[in-house]
């Protein structure tokens, strides 16, 4: 055998090493790569997470009763709603401050009186009379109920008529079937619950003048010739109605949320809402 050929299986051996090496090298540099792909996935996935949680805590700990007023109704005919009447900061929505843990109460309990309500809480604002629930600008809430006070405006140049309707947006454990939402309008309040599952209760309709128009809409309405120039002054104030028949220990930990809703209408489509 010859110099050349003992000194061939060596350098074959030797190529094949390197060979080797670099397809190990770039094998370790793909499963780098995967490892930074998959981590830069999984911060994607946790930042949305994160992200949701956010979101969805903010809805859970956002007011249990908001105003809502149609963009259109801002934008082209210069409706607006604000906290109070001389209406500095305009809005298309407002939003009143939560009640966490709210326990029944009764309807003459809402003044916090402590010579006659039997419930006087001292860090609540105390009334003189159910009336001036109607008297505070803005959110007003009891521990045990919410009040909240704003005014809508007309500030375009048409006369329009407006459609307003109170709609429950969510509830569990039936805590929708026990509540009360007085509605001030312009100073003259009436009081809504759900229609009682049996009438012949005796207090079935303790505290309600109007019982809602559906299962999930409180009442509706419409004003007709909202001038240029008009305002008017809407409190709303939601309550658990411990004389209800179905305020019950099963509705214990419920929620319910409320909104108000606005929309400017054409002439067809206040008929229509009327007939």
């Amino acid at each position: 055998m010859s110099r050349k050929q003992a000194s061939e299986p060596k350098a074959a051996v030797a190529g094949g090493a390197r060979r080797e090496v670099r397809v190990t090298a770039k094998q370790v540099s793909k499963r780098n790569q995967m490892i930074e792909l998959l981590l830069v996935v999984l911060l994607l996935l946790l930042l949305i997470m994160s992200i949701s949680f956010a979101c969805v805590s903010f809805v859970n700990k956002a007011g249990r009763f908001t105003v809502n007023l149609d963009p259109d109704a801002f934008k082209e005919k210069g409706i607006s709603i604000c906290e109070s009447p001389d209406f500095g900061d305009p809005t298309i929505m407002l939003q009143g401050s939560a009640v966490e843990n709210m326990t029944n109460i009764t309807k003459e309990w809402l003044t916090n009186d402590p010579k006659t309500s039997g419930n006087y809480i001292s860090s609540d604002p105390t009334y003189k009379s159910i009336q001036e629930l109607d008297n505070v600008n803005g959110s007003h809430n009891g521990t045990n109920n919410i009040a909240y006070t704003f005014y809508i405006k007309n500030s375009g140049k048409d006369t329009i008529d407006y459609y307003m309707s109170i709609d429950i947006d969510s509830y569990t454990k039936g805590v929708d079937d026990a509540i009360r939402v007085m509605l001030f309008r312009n100073g003259k309040p009436t009081v809504y619950g759900k229609r009682p599952r049996d009438i012949n209760n005796q207090y079935a309709m303790f505290a309600i003048d109007q019982l809602f128009k559906s299962d999930l809409k409180v009442c509706e309405d419409i004003r007709k010739n909202f001038e240029a120039g008009d305002v008017d002054k809407y409190t709303v104030v939601i309550w658990l109605e411990g004389w209800d028949p179905e305020c019950v220990d099963e509705i214990l930990g419920g929620e319910c949320k409320l909104s108000m809703n606005f929309n400017v209408l054409e002439e067809e489509a206040a008929s229509a809402v009327q007939a």
